[in-house]
């Protein structure tokens, strides 16, 4: 089975290695094209009018990494429609440094490739990890810790691909990890940022004032609602969120049959994590 890898943050990112390394110690076969430096925020923004150029920068014959000059979204484009990637089984982005939740999640090129990847017909994931201190905020002061969460995404990824016959088309499943090793994975909606112009840091620049609109401020979280059971919520208290999404709009029940697999998909995760607390192995 191959997996095509992509991310945000830049093809020397520690988010790719992990999910890459977690990729290939699950079995699979890792085909990774990221782009040449960080593009959060980019959400799906395509290049339609700059040749997307791609080079080989490393790994081996089995699993190659390549590097682009373009967006995530352009990543999983060049990679699908040059040939390069034709016969990947699923498509992952990440994994993110910093959680992609609720309506920022729509702002995030980590689930836009992942987005790209299942329009252009295959399952996909995107994986983000909370940072260390287990706060929200977009400004990382104490770096981030891959490990269980790159093991919970490499698992979720083999049964996307063991299932794909069950999945709806354009099927996306959006996962975040938090701080501390997941105590569980839990199905969690999407949760709704508070917009609250006083929090909006503001800064010199050499054409006056400037605003930094999405609040990325060193010591300041983004506020959410923290609905109960939102992805939000269910980070705070110490566990994994899953999102499934589908972008299958207009055929009826596309929606309900992913939501019923990824209950089932969780279901099977959280045995073998309380198998792997028991002294097993995840994946096992």
């Amino acid at each position: 089975m191959k997996i095509l890898l992509t991310n945000d943050d830049g093809y020397q990112s520690p988010g790719v290695a992990a999910a890459r390394d977690a990729l290939i110690a699950c079995g699979l076969q890792v085909l990774t094209v990221a782009p040449d430096g960080p593009r959060s925020g980019t959400s799906r923004s395509a290049s339609f009018r700059k040749a997307i150029t791609m080079t080989k920068a490393g790994g081996d014959d089995v699993n190659p990494i390549y590097v682009t000059n373009g967006t995530p979204t352009d990543c999983v484009r060049v990679a699908v429609l040059s040939g390069l990637a034709s016969e990947v089984d699923a498509v992952v982005s990440g994994i993110n440094e910093g959680a992609n939740l609720g309506d920022d999640a729509t702002y995030s090129s980590t689930l836009g490739s992942a987005i790209e990847g299942a329009l252009l017909g295959f399952p996909a994931l995107a994986a983000s990890q909370q940072s260390r201190d287990g706060r929200f905020r977009l400004v990382d002061l104490t770096d981030y810790d891959f490990g269980r969460g790159a093991r919970i995404m490499a698992e979720l990824t083999r049964l996307m691909i063991r299932d794909r016959s069950k999945l709806p088309p354009r099927s996306v499943l959006n996962f975040n990890a938090p701080a501390l090793p997941a105590g569980e994975i839990k199905i969690a909606s999407l949760d709704r940022r508070v917009w609250d112009p006083s929090r909006i840091h503001s800064i010199e620049t050499e054409n006056g004032p400037g605003w930094l609109l999405f609040g990325t401020h060193p010591e300041r979280d983004p506020i959410f609602e923290h609905r109960p059971g939102s992805d939000s919520w269910v980070l705070s208290r110490g566990h994994a969120a899953l999102t499934p999404l589908n972008f299958e709009w207009t055929l009826p029940g596309a929606r309900r049959g992913f939501a019923r697999w990824t209950r089932s998909a969780v279901a099977e995760l959280n045995d073998a994590l309380a198998s792997e607390l028991s002294g097993k192995e995840l994946g096992s």
